[in-house]
């Protein structure tokens, strides 16, 4: 991303090289973190999603997964790539919903930590 569209973001955002685990009404699996911020997360998917799905998020912070962060969020852009690269070939952004104050304090607590 350049300069402009990092200046455009409302949220900075912080490296997440991490599992995610995803919760629809007909799926439970995990995603790979690329990018978090206090607005929502981006990941790879192994399974399409479309605009508007909406799905639970359980995000681990801290030093082992036994601390997580626990999501409601909304796909706002997904996109493809070739399947054959990897097991997560869909690049998907995240839009937060609700999550509870708690968790909302972690989240802000660690993105504004440098990487």
């Amino acid at each position: 991303m350049g300069q402009y569209q990092d200046a455009r973001r409302k949220y900075p955002r912080k490296r997440y090289d991490r599992p995610v685990k995803c919760i629809t009404t007909s799926l439970m699996f995990d995603c790979w973190g690329i990018n978090l911020s206090s607005g929502g997360v981006c990941m790879r998917s192994p399974v399409p999603l479309e605009n508007g799905d909406e799905l639970a998020l359980l995000i681990p912070i801290g030093n082992d997964d036994g601390e997580i962060i626990i999501a409601l969020g909304k796909v706002v852009w997904s996109k493809d790539t070739e399947a054959g690269l990897n097991d997560f070939p869909v690049y998907t952004g995240i839009q937060f919903m609700a999550m509870a104050n708690k968790f909302r304090s972690q989240l802000d607590t660690l993105c504004l930590l440098p990487d």
